[in-house]
């Protein structure tokens, strides 16, 4: 069972501050931080004119555009080097593109996330001082490698960095660092994803006087929105401020892209596709589209492969070539479900004398030599949500182990790995990440003391939390305030996203009308609730609740429930109704 938690309800004089919103809209805009006029206008009413900055705002945004210029004219062999994921892949493309429509003399590398790993690495640095390169621009990655940029301005080259990860307190030596988190910054939006950054970048080389030379069209940057979109979901950063207006505008792009690659990915089969959010190719495309159908797909090549594989799928300009390369995307993604699949099943079979004692440890440290580093991460995130604990997930790599974590309230996995290496000097070859996520690199033989380093660290931070499964709920509703009016003013909400998910509601006290389970397992929850409204009149509603027909087992008609849902429209055969998406449902106390 999982753990409801209600959001704080807002202040009462917020509510009388702004008389003109619903008070369900009012408790919405609070949970998301959303407190002055100014953001609340910025939020519901982003414009691509008014509140995107001016690029040139970052300290070195000139100082980075002028040598790329000059690379160009002096035609000097430029380098992108980009990440792996989804967020390195569509920042490269971002810079591609650009670079292809200013004449640049560039080659592209995306290293391999198996024998390369994360960030500039030496052996690949070597092969690029072969090829007379004057000047190196990564994406995604760089702030944290000092030692390489060294390596590259030793041998005459330079690096600028566009990044969007914590720059450490020894700053690499490049010629320019183009990162919003950079102690000294001044550009005032801090939340990019590495694509929001490399946008900035293209925007401010395709307003130089250079490109008025290259014929390039006015709005040309606006074409690369859509690659913006997909990575700054991809990259869970949070969709409000700058963000917000990129994806809102992205997705509109997304919409009309000139892309062959994603108009395959995009017009795929529905049996072939997550069909529940986006059933044909002509429904509108929404974050969920990129979050369900594009992210993933992009993301499985390197994890099962190569990226360069998406990176050629996202510049493609022949259709045949576009669609053998969308087929092999869609078929290691089909493998890598498959995988992820198989590994939790095996996790599951490892846990069930702990589940069935109710024992589990603080901390799910699992891992075998078989499992590829490239899906242990998808593993650890599906087992802190399925559990409400941390996961720490390993596959064999060359000679050691190579593992993801994903952490939750109260449980840094950062610091939690510092603690673990201040015990025992030297217990990981390499770890880094953010507060819920993170990477690391293990010799086998130390892989007990890490977990028994981990578990003494939950045991001091995790002290007197219980450990379950949360499902955030934004507001509790009344019968009355499920109407269309309400569903509009969602609409108003979208793109959801990190920092502004799907709103989650719960109504209490619903009696149950009708029930049955459906689908071809008959593990779905099709079932009919009513309550009585303020008039006195007694209202429907319909609900469909995936997977969560075993939690009617005990239940009959007349019953009264509490339901956690979201709020959606049900379109079919021409008639369109509201629905209660449900994500929970228990007995009511009363």
């Amino acid at each position: 069972m999982k753990d409801w938690l209600l959001q704080e309800k807002a202040p009462a004089d917020f509510f009388s501050e702004f008389p003109e919103y619903p008070p369900v809209v009012l408790q919405l805009l609070h949970d998301r931080g959303l407190k002055t006029q100014e953001q609340i206008d910025e939020f519901f009413n982003s414009d691509y004119g008014i509140h995107l900055q001016d690029p040139y705002l970052f300290v070195e945004m000139a100082k980075a555009v002028d040598r790329i210029i000059t690379a160009i004219r002096d035609k000097e062999k430029i380098i992108i080097y980009g990440d792996y994921d989804a967020d390195g892949v569509c920042g490269s493309v971002v810079m591609h593109n650009t670079l292809s429509a200013l004449g640049a003399d560039f080659d592209i590398y995306i290293p391999d996330r198996f024998s390369d790993g994360y960030g500039l690495n030496r052996k690949a640095m070597a092969e690029i001082i072969k090829q007379k390169v004057g000047l190196i621009i990564t994406v995604d990655c760089g702030v944290t490698d000092k030692d390489e940029v060294d390596f590259a301005n030793g041998h005459g080259i330079d690096v600028i960095i566009v990044d969007h990860h914590l720059v450490p307190p020894e700053v690499p030596a490049a010629y320019a660092i183009i990162d919003a988190k950079k102690d000294g910054e001044k550009y005032p939006f801090k939340l990019f994803c590495a694509t929001g950054v490399a946008f900035k970048l293209a925007h401010a080389l395709l307003t130089t006087d250079f490109a008025k030379t290259a014929d390039i069209k006015e709005g040309f940057e606006k074409w690369l929105l859509d690659l913006v979109a997909i990575a700054s979901i991809a990259d869970m950063v949070p969709l409000l401020g700058e963000n917000r207006t990129l994806v809102k505008y992205g997705l509109i792009v997304l919409e009309k892209t000139k892309r062959v690659g994603l108009k395959m990915l995009l017009s795929m089969p529905t049996n072939r596709v997550a069909n529940h959010y986006r059933k044909t190719a002509t429904d509108k495309i929404t974050s969920e589209t990129i979050a369900f159908l594009v992210a993933p797909r992009i993301n499985a090549t390197s994890r099962m492969a190569h990226a360069t594989t998406s990176f050629e799928l996202l510049v493609a300009q022949d259709k045949d070539a576009a669609r053998e390369l969308a087929d092999r995307v869609e078929d290691l993604n089909n493998e890598r479900r498959d995988l992820v699949e198989k590994i939790l099943k095996e996790i599951e079979v490892e846990l069930k004398e702990a589940k069935a004692k109710d024992i589990l440890p603080a901390v799910i440290f699992k891992g075998k030599e078989a499992w590829p580093p490239g899906v242990v991460g998808l593993v650890a995130n599906r087992m802190t949500d399925r559990y409400g604990r941390p996961a720490f997930i390993y596959g064999g790599a060359i000679g050691h182990f190579k593992g993801s974590c994903r952490g939750i309230e109260g449980f840094h996995v950062v610091q939690a790995m510092k603690y673990c290496q201040e015990k025992f000097p030297d217990l990981l070859m390499e770890f880094g990440g953010h507060p819920r996520a993170g990477g690391f690199a293990i010799l086998p033989e130390k892989l007990n003391k890490f977990e028994e380093y981990l578990l003494e660290f939950a045991g001091i931070n995790l002290e007197g939390q219980v450990l379950k499964p949360v499902i955030q709920i934004d507001a509790e509703l009344r019968a009355d305030d499920v109407n269309w009016e309400l569903f509009d003013w969602l609409l108003q909400f979208e793109p959801y996203g990190e920092s502004n998910k799907k709103p989650v509601f719960i109504m209490k006290d619903m009696n149950i009308a009708s029930f049955k389970a459906v689908g071809k397992k008959e593990d779905h929850l099709k079932m009919k609730l009513k309550s009585t409204l303020a008039t006195g009149a007694i209202k429907f509603f319909d609900c469909i609740g995936f997977g969560l027909s075993d939690r009617m087992i005990n239940d009959k008609i007349g019953d009264k429930v509490d339901i956690v849902f979201e709020l959606e429209a049900n379109e079919w055969n021409g008639t369109r109704e509201l629905q209660l998406k449900l994500k929970d449902i228990r007995k009511s106390n009363g």
